[in-house]
């Protein structure tokens, strides 16, 4: 599955409109080094929403530096250069300025202004197809944060990093790694989150998990309109596209790539203004609409020839080629197909070019090391020569000696300790879940003697009454009105006891399976009218180990129970998804949100009963919740056994 255009995080000093707006006002009055900032982060703010104002704002700052000799200044109007060539399609040039950045960052002795630099010039090498060189350069600025602490710079290396693996064709990386990002988000940066959407999107994509795919870029649209993100909205509309296009539904795809339009217009990025004209060129010739798609590549070819965009042209000519072919206009078909021919080879000849250019400066780098490595070899054989006397040999054995015999009391002291600990953890461990056991069956007890007294011993003792009432004297009639009361009873008590005997183990969890048994229990919670819960699964085993399906079961009984009695909910939504190696679940409500910490605080079981299935199942649990907005998430995963052939329940 192709995707031809990839979800990556420009490296720009985003904040709110609010934020902008107040920072605007106080330009006339900031000097140095904080102006220098400030506009940083204008200018980073607007090449993502308005490419106008960034422009104008980039020149204002260019006029400002000319004033400032410190290096800091100049480094932080290097990264707005970069920024803003980067986004507009000239890589080379941000390259340049981002190294520039770099260099004066290193000088000033400001390690953010060199963190921001390497964040930039790994996004560059990737645009530039050196997802490698990439790599290094992002993995180097993830390393740089570990001593300066910054969630938003970090989450945008983290999803440069997911998009390097994404060229690299690194694909189960791509997910694991975004999956980790994911866990590791503020809920305050949901406009970051977004990012790691789509890629986890395109990486499923490429690996032909459709379903999961379209989850995750839908998550993604969602967030960025919620954002006013129109980089990554377009992003989304267009994997989107390529989703439906994959699966053959062409109209849908064709939709998508118009809606991604109008976002692109608003971002200004001609680069991918022209991938995405060209890819519907080609979709129109799929669907035998030529003249659509000669003029969307010719309208392609308008935008590369204004911008230069050498390596846009080989795709542009390739589309329209195709379409006059559909056409039976042979000769522009033909003319369109040598310049295809020639922007392919260009492409290759610049390519083996700087690859034998880069070659060539590694053979001279390592040249370099061999010698500076033969001379100091030189060196320490002279050190040791002097040094080498048997006064310091006997020194260095009997310090060796006594630092070894050190060590290995210390280290049978640690691992005495170690395991001391372990032991005792373990103990709690299986304490605390014998007693939330132990608890969960007692409270099943309770309520199931309750259930019996309330509703079966009621109706035994309106039954006792009503045969009590006969008599020897007692008319026909009477017996016969007596028989209908008595069969409306006993219909009653069926019911009563169905329902019980559903609360405690449901026929179709045991019959059918997990799936099935949600999908019960969602129809019996829909029907008082209240509340919607919908169930939906995708690539789930046909049957889970029997110990997962009741904990599983049993977990979203629990939560939704919860959610019923607490949240003022009128939705809910269930869905699983299964992997190569893992279930997800993720159950999502518009409710009212909540302090996490009010779980593990609560002195109820029904957490307790919940975590306790979890340990059983080996499973792990997030929630995403807050009391200042609206609606909670629960994410469940569970591993599926190396043997698939579980033990259903029979």
């Amino acid at each position: 599955m192709k995707f031809y255009v990839l979800a990556f995080c420009l490296l720009t000093g985003r904040c709110a409109f609010a934020q902008v707006d107040s920072l605007e006002q106080q330009l006339p009055t900031l000097q140095g080094v904080k102006k220098a900032m400030a506009y940083q982060n204008i200018v980073g703010y607007y090449i993502r929403s308005d490419l106008k104002k960034a422009t104008a704002f980039l020149a204002e700052a260019k006029q400002f530096a000319k004033t400032q000799n410190d290096p800091s200044s100049r480094a932080y109007l290097s990264l707005m250069q970069g920024y803003y060539a980067s986004t507009v399609g000239l890589i080379d040039s941000a390259t340049f300025f981002m190294e520039e950045a770099r260099r004066l960052g290193i000088q000033a002795k400001e390690d953010v202004i060199v963190i921001k630099a390497d964040a930039g010039l790994g996004k560059n090498y990737i645009t530039a197809g050196k997802p490698e060189q990439g790599l290094e350069s992002l993995y180097e600025a993830l390393r740089m944060l570990d001593n300066h602490p910054d969630i938003q710079v970090q989450m945008k290396v983290r999803i440069n990093i997911m998009w390097a693996y994404l060229e690299l064709k690194r694909h189960q990386d791509c997910i694991r790694f975004g999956r980790e990002s994911i866990r590791l988000a503020d809920p305050k940066l949901e406009w970051m989150t977004l990012f790691m959407y789509n890629n986890i999107a395109v990486s499923y994509g490429a690996i032909g998990q459709l379903d999961s795919a379209r989850y995750f870029i839908e998550k993604g649209i969602k967030a960025s309109r919620v954002n006013g993100d129109y980089q990554s909205l377009a992003n989304g509309h267009f994997i989107l596209g390529s989703i439906y296009s994959e699966s053959g539904r062409n109209d849908l795809a064709i939709k998508e790539y118009l809606a991604a339009r109008p976002y692109r217009e608003k971002v200004g990025n001609p680069s991918f203004i022209i991938s995405d004209l060209y890819t519907l060129s080609a979709l129109y010739q799929k669907t035998g609409d030529y003249k659509k798609g000669i003029e969307a590549g010719q309208e392609a070819l308008k935008v590369a020839e204004h911008y230069q965009l050498l390596l846009k042209f080989e795709g542009v000519y390739q589309s329209l080629a195709s379409n006059y072919e559909g056409l039976h206009d042979f000769k522009n078909a033909s003319r369109y197909y040598q310049l295809w021919a020639v922007a392919k080879d260009s492409v290759y000849k610049n390519a083996t070019a700087r690859a034998i250019a880069e070659m060539q400066t590694k053979y001279e780098s390592e040249q370099k090391q061999q010698k500076i490595a033969v001379q100091e070899a030189k060196l320490a054989e002279q050190k040791a020569e002097i040094r080498n006397t048997y006064l310091i040999m006997v020194c260095l054995f009997i310090i060796t000696f006594l630092i070894s015999i050190i060590l290995v009391q210390a280290r049978n002291r640690y691992k005495r300790k170690h395991e001391l600990v372990m032991k005792e953890n373990e103990v709690l461990i299986r304490e605390a879940y014998i007693e939330a056991t132990i608890q969960s069956q007692e409270s099943e007890r309770k309520r199931f003697a309750q259930d019996l007294h309330d509703s079966i011993g009621q109706l035994i003792s309106s039954l006792r009454l009503l045969l009590g009432s006969l008599s020897p004297s007692s008319t026909l009639e009477d017996k016969v009105s007596m028989v209908a009361k008595s069969e409306v009873i006993l219909d009653e008590m069926h019911k009563e006891i169905r329902s019980v005997a559903f609360n405690l183990m449901p026929q179709t969890l045991i019959q059918l399976g997990l799936l099935p048994a949600l999908q019960e229990m969602a129809l019996r919670i829909n029907q008082s009218g209240k509340v919607h819960l919908s169930v939906q699964g995708f690539e789930l085993p046909e049957r889970l180990p029997e110990v997962q399906e009741i904990s599983l079961y049993r977990i979203v009984q629990e939560w939704t129970n919860n959610t019923l009695k607490y949240s003022n909910a009128t939705q809910i939504e269930l869905q699983m998804v299964g992997h190569s190696d893992e279930i997800n679940l993720t159950m999502e409500d518009n409710g009212d949100g909540f302090d996490k910490s009010v779980l593990e605080k609560g002195e109820g079981n029904g957490w307790k009963n919940i975590q306790s299935r979890l340990n059983l199942i080996k499973g792990e649990v997030d929630i995403e919740s807050s009391p200042q907005r609206k609606g909670t998430s629960l994410i469940v995963r569970v591993p599926l056994p190396v043997d698939r052939s579980v033990n259903a329940l029979n």
